[in-house]
């Protein structure tokens, strides 16, 4: 598709590019001219296409190339990093009927490389992929099982040839080494996005890279990630929700891909691709006239619209195939399908609607907004608030040649799916006959402002934004102006929608029962482990670490100009950070004391959300909240709570008031508790059939046994003798020990404190929180393993052990051991359960210290995959965790990017409190970054290595696996430690 040039050429451009960045004084003399030229090359040409536009806040400069490319460009200074998307419009909308799930696989194989990154030697290798190549296309055509299993071993044998030059993910190295975050991309039906975060002063070595990812890839080692895509199919299989999604989606559109074809692809598919499907699918779509690139961040906008011209117009245009279209009949009469999946029931339900760019689809969000908005829609007043339902909600989806309006509900106990179904209907004919009070539009609206204030906090929201309005193929002025036309939408104009696009017949709906789920069988292929080689390098890699860069000099968090604590009062410090960015405050008001002390507390946790004030009705104070555009959240932990709200400055005292009136004198009766009771029975009921709260309830028992927080928990018995009163009396009793308030605003200090005064009048003496009480892992002599059988089609796998209590001297040796061994894609774990082996999709380890001096430190590894290979997967682990690879390479990568992100990490206004006060309760009173960034450069493999066998191998070991067990080697898996199996029943309370 792209015409390749040499490195050579592609480096002079980027070099060029860098001194103009770096603005220093390079000129072509200064730099090798390359082979065969005789001149500078020509400036690259792009043009904008948008004028500026003073009503934008992204401040979005748009330029296209000369080759079609689009290019958004946003500023945003706060912290010397950017963060970049390429996304095409190219999905599995576009994926062909006999091979689903391609656009996917696409999108992983492009993290493989090319002719020129990760490999050795391509002409060598090209060998070996041209033979598997043509394997996959006889094992593609053959319907034969017999022969199949023959060619699928020549596959296996001839990638391990093929390897012997592979630099297995070499891309996510070369990222990581440079301080690479958020490194990922995403599959959907309209698009595939490639992502990552980098330094601001790695912008060119961005462009380098990027530019030639979409050059002559290389689908090397295929057979391994083939497999990974597919444990990737097992997750959904194992996801509930997706289950009824899809089956949803199915009934919604009989002949698009939204319903016809899932982005995960079908299974058979999966198991049988095609490599020539791909390559044509890369050429037809993967074209500049068809792609954009977004990037946010502490950039300057001339000089990298320059530098992209500069390494992306070569890429060459091609004219696209004609936009296909499938024509649905219009729903005419109510249709539902029924589903099973072990534990909580539910039906969701769906109209169509509008696709983007529809003059309806205002309305239409405004409408959703009415039914659910988390706080005072219909939905959350008439369903959830009054208990009505166990759960319930609604949430539109718009695509570019259809959307739907979907709803759903979690039925009580003795209540039928039909009667959810009904009740949510109710909610829209409340909406047709126009029963919805006058002030939730503009309510609804504010909301919307807010939320798009606090995205222009975020780079990864703003390049959000940028490429939805790509995908969509809208205009920029149009697509910034959306509040505007919410804000011209009436009563009315929601009226007319509901009454045009719901009516009593003209939606489908999947009832969810409880029951088994249907996992297709599928046997563990035989692949034999790829050697994965740390020390290789390309030389292209290796031109590319060599481009020169500045360093950028951290900036670490100063006590009095960043945050200030001031003293509220005696017992009662406030954590202040001013937001300079809006007028969004968060404030918390933070107490030492948890369910340890009132296991009563998860209850009232539960209750406050049903609560009033004397003023307030429940109803009226969730009605009075939405108006004020502020959120209140009561969350409890073990040993700490916190009381917050959020919101915009301008309301910050009546949101103050409204808070302290509630936790002063909260109101609710008798049939809101016996109904909660019943709702968190019910809930912990489906828990037991759960495979993911199974598996949690597994580990910590394993990990504290029959001190388990699952088993200390409160059981039903007690739930059920508890009293109305008990609970409203420990609510206001909390704001009588000493806590610690924390606001992040636009307000000055001086004007917080005086509204604080006001409002928040403490006693003389306040009482002393309890202790902190710390939970202590098992102590074991050699590995015990405790299994729980489930039908799933993954095993969940994880292994723990402890270390001794919380070590300042460790935090650099365990962040570095983290970032060689267990946490990110060039990690040790990840190259070798996944890359090398196939065996999941995701696995991850850490070294986990506490968070309080006297808190004790976990190793942790968690790791899903077909249960067939858990066994396998398990033993890899652990060898893996006692005799970790040495690298010398792969340490200097992880130490490298652990400097890259001390170096560009800051912390937002709306982090700082929380992470001061985490610090505090590690006895530290200022940030112990600068002293930690030192230790860390001085920090040699050697200390890894030291680390790693004082503190991490050769431990006996807690593992918990929760899976089917008919599939698994239990002989095998006895090899490993002890082996119990337990039930459902031996790890959650009664």
């Amino acid at each position: 598709m792209f015409q390749s040039a040499s490195l050579t050429r592609r480096l002079f451009t980027t070099i060029t590019a860098i001194c103009a960045l770096l603005i220093v004084a390079c000129s072509p003399q200064q730099s090798q001219t390359p082979v065969g030229d005789s001149a500078e090359p020509e400036r690259a040409q792009y043009t904008r296409i948008y004028p500026p536009n003073p009503d934008d806040p992204l401040g979005a400069h748009i330029f296209e190339l000369n080759n079609g490319l689009r290019v958004y460009l946003s500023r945003n200074p706060e912290e010397p990093r950017f963060y970049a998307e390429i996304a095409v419009r190219a999905g599995s909308k576009h994926d062909p009927a006999d091979a689903t799930g391609l656009a996917h696989y696409l999108e992983h194989l492009l993290f493989k490389g090319n002719t020129e990154l990760g490999t050795l030697d391509f002409e060598a290798e090209k060998v070996y992929l041209d033979q598997i190549v043509e394997l996959y296309e006889r094992h593609f055509n053959s319907t034969d099982p017999a022969e199949r299993a023959e060619i699928y071993a020549q596959i296996n044998a001839t990638a391990q040839q093929a390897a012997e030059y592979a630099i297995p993910n070499e891309f996510d190295k070369l990222y990581s080494s440079m301080g690479a975050s958020g490194l990922n991309a995403h599959t959907w039906h309209e698009e595939t996005v490639y992502k990552v975060g980098l330094p601001a002063n790695r912008l060119a070595q961005w462009a380098a890279i990027e530019s030639d990812r979409f050059i002559n890839p290389v689908f090397r080692l295929f057979h391994t990630e083939l497999e990974v895509v597919y444990e990737e199919k097992n997750r959904t299989l194992d996801n509930r929700d997706r289950i009824s999604y899809y089956a949803l989606a199915d009934l919604l559109y009989k002949n698009h891909p939204y319903g016809q074809q899932t982005t995960i692809g079908d299974a058979e598919h999966l198991k049988n691709p095609s490599l020539v499907y791909i390559q044509e699918y890369f050429d037809t779509y993967y074209v500049p006239n068809n792609m954009a690139i977004f990037i946010s961040g502490d950039i300057d906008i001339d000089q990298t619209i320059q530098l992209i011209a500069d390494n992306f117009s070569r890429w060459q245009a091609k004219p696209l195939p004609p936009a296909q279209s499938w024509d649905e009949e219009p729903i005419a009469d109510i249709e539902r399908v029924t589903v099973t999946y072990p534990g909580q029931e539910e039906v969701q339900m769906a109209f169509r609607t509008v696709p983007n760019g529809h003059a309806d689809k205002e309305a239409l969000m405004l409408l959703d907004m009415i039914l659910d908005n988390r706080t005072a829609g219909l939905i959350n007043l008439n369903l959830n608030q009054r208990q009505r339902v166990q759960a319930a909600g609604s949430s539109p989806e718009f695509h570019n040649d259809y959307g739907s309006q979907r709803l759903w509900g979690v039925p009580r106990e003795g209540q039928t799916l039909e009667e959810v179904e009904g009740l949510l209907l109710e909610q829209l004919e409340i909406i047709k006959r126009g029963e919805f009070e006058d002030w939730i539009l503009p309510a609804i609206v504010n909301d919307f402002k807010a939320m798009d204030k606090r995205a222009l906090e975020s780079n990864t929201a703003r390049v959000a934004a940028m490429r939805q309005a790509f995908l969509q193929h809208s205009d920029w002025n149009t697509a910034i102006n959306q509040i505007r036309r919410l804000e011209r939408v009436t009563k009315q104009d929601v009226i007319d929608v509901a009454n045009k696009y719901f009516t009593s017949n003209n939606y489908v709906a999947v009832h969810r029962l409880n029951g088994p789920a249907d996992i297709p069988p599928v046997e563990k292929p035989q692949i034999d482990p790829i050697q994965v080689d740390p020390s290789r390098q390309s030389e292209y890699a290796a031109a590319i670490l060599a481009m020169p860069y500045d360093d950028i000099e951290p900036r670490f968090l100063q006590a009095g100009v960043d945050y200030q604590i001031a003293e509220f009062s005696t017992q009662v410090p406030l954590y202040y950070a001013r937001n300079q960015l809006n007028d969004l405050f968060t404030f918390s008001i933070n107490i030492d004391v948890g369910t340890e002390e009132y296991d009563l507390l998860s209850l009232v946790s539960a209750l406050i959300d049903k609560a009033g004030t004397p003023d307030y009705p429940a109803e009226e104070l969730q009605k009075q909240w939405y108006r004020l555009g502020s959120n209140f959240s009561f969350n409890v932990g073990a040993n700490e709570m916190s009381i917050s709200i959020s919101g915009m400055d301008p309301q910050f005292e009546e949101s103050l008031a409204l808070m302290l009136s509630l936790l002063r004198d909260p109101q609710s009766d008798e049939q809101t508790l016996r109904e909660l009771k019943s709702t968190i029975l019910q809930s912990r009921r489906d828990q037991r059939e759960n495979p993911q709260a199974i598996s949690q309830a597994l580990y910590l028992f394993n990990r504290y046994g029959d001190e388990s927080p699952m088993l200390r928990t409160m059981s039903s018995a007690q739930i059920q003798a508890v009293e109305l009163d008990q609970l409203l009396e420990i609510i206001p009793q909390l704001l009588g020990y000493r806590h610690t308030l924390s606001y992040t605003g636009s307000m000055p200090l001086s004007r917080v404190n005086d509204i604080l005064a006001r409002h928040h009048q403490l006693p003389e003496q306040l009482n002393e929180p309890p202790a902190h009480r710390n939970q202590f892992a098992r102590q074991i002599a050699e590995n015990e393993i405790y299994l729980i059988h489930r039908e799933t089609a993954q095993a969940q796998v994880r292994i723990e052990f402890p270390d001794e209590l919380y070590d300042e001297s460790l935090t650099v040796p365990a962040s570095l051991y983290n970032s060689y061994f267990g946490s990110g894609m060039s990690s040790v774990v990840f190259q070798e359960l996944r890359e090398a082996r196939a065996l999941a999709y995701s696995a991850a380890a850490r070294y986990a210290q506490g968070s309080r001096t006297d808190s004790e430190t976990l190793m942790l590894g968690v790791i899903g995959t077909q249960n067939d290979k858990a066994v396998d997967a398990l033993q890899a682990f652990v060898d893996l965790i006692d005799n970790m690879p040495q690298s010398a390479e792969r340490f200097n990568d992880a130490l490298g990017s652990q400097i890259n992100l001390y170096r560009t990490s800051t912390a937002s206004a709306r982090q700082i409190p929380g992470m001061v006060r985490s610090w505090e309760r590690l006895g530290m009173s200022g940030d112990p970054r600068p002293q930690r960034f030192e230790q860390l450069q001085q920090m040699s493999f050697e200390d890894v290595l030291q680390f790693q066998r004082n503190r991490v191998a050769d431990r006996p070991k807690l593992i918990s696996i929760v899976g089917d067990t008919s599939r698994m080697d239990i002989e095998s898996l006895e090899q490993l430690g002890t082996v119990r199996e337990l039930r459902v029943d031996d790890v959650f309370v009664d």
